[in-house]
């Protein structure tokens, strides 16, 4: 079963992070999503490379968003750092601590995923059945990433 949290409509944006380069990542972003009409893969698209740029700056990330989380919910020591949150765009530091090795897991979220330091080995996984026995996927190692699988659509 799935856990959500139920949140407050926002008055007003909130941000954790106080730096130009990501502040002027965000207008972008949010710039983006204005203009995709909310077309997610669109969207997507287009931001990547913004993304990508802002992943190569140091210095913007204060440290402690790029720190491990032994309290945290997440178990194994992972790290999960608010950014910044606004009604159409959230953006967290996750925080996988070194050799760390997660279950098969689906985010069940579409968004941009990059790499600030460290490495990150992956296998993508594609799903063959439908999901009819709880606890168990009848799975696929898949090459291709599922946002473009998505795009083949």
């Amino acid at each position: 079963m799935p856990h959500t949290t139920a949140l407050e409509p926002l008055e007003t944006d909130q941000w954790f992070v106080d730096s130009p380069e990501f502040s002027e990542f965000v207008a972008t972003a949010k710039e983006i999503i204005a203009t995709t009409n909310h077309n997610r893969i669109k969207t997507l698209d287009i931001l990547e490379p913004y993304f990508a740029a802002l992943l190569q700056k140091r210095d913007w990330l204060p440290e402690h968003f790029a720190q491990p989380n032994l309290e945290g919910g997440l178990g194994g020591g992972i790290g999960q750092w608010l950014l910044y949150r606004s009604q159409e765009l959230t953006i967290f530091s996750l925080v996988i601590p070194p050799n760390s090795i997660t279950p098969i897991h689906d985010h069940l979220s579409w968004g941009l995923v990059g790499l600030y330091q460290g490495k990150q080995e992956e296998t993508v996984y594609r799903r063959l059945d439908k999901g009819q026995l709880e606890g168990f996927g009848d799975l696929q190692e898949n090459k291709i990433p599922a946002i473009l699988e998505e795009k083949k659509r």
